[in-house]
């Protein structure tokens, strides 16, 4: 049989809650919270979808590296920040999913 790939059920979530649910759009500002496998799909859905700004929030500094070689254009640790407050100040206000 010919070769196979495996797609993960984080991939799906993460990237189909962007693309399908949200349906963000070029432009937007895209908020991710937690950079796990669902999370960092997510990131590569609002990529995809030509989102803006991609703001990713965790509590470990490692993953929110890897969020930024996925896409993000800005981290907050939770650990450390208010998350919503960062956001608020990142975007002037708010974001728009």
């Amino acid at each position: 049989f010919a070769p196979a790939a495996l797609i993960g059920c984080g991939v799906l979530t993460g990237a189909g809650a962007v693309l399908n649910s949200a349906e963000v759009r070029h432009g937007d500002t895209v908020v991710v919270m937690g950079a796990g496998g669902v999370g960092m799909n997510a990131v590569s859905g609002a990529r995809l979808a030509g989102a803006g700004r991609i703001i990713v929030t965790d509590i470990e500094d490692g993953k929110l590296e890897r969020a930024r070689a996925f896409g993000a254009t800005d981290v907050v640790n939770s650990r450390t920040h208010d998350p919503v407050e960062a956001v608020r100040e990142l975007t002037g206000g708010g974001a728009d999913h």
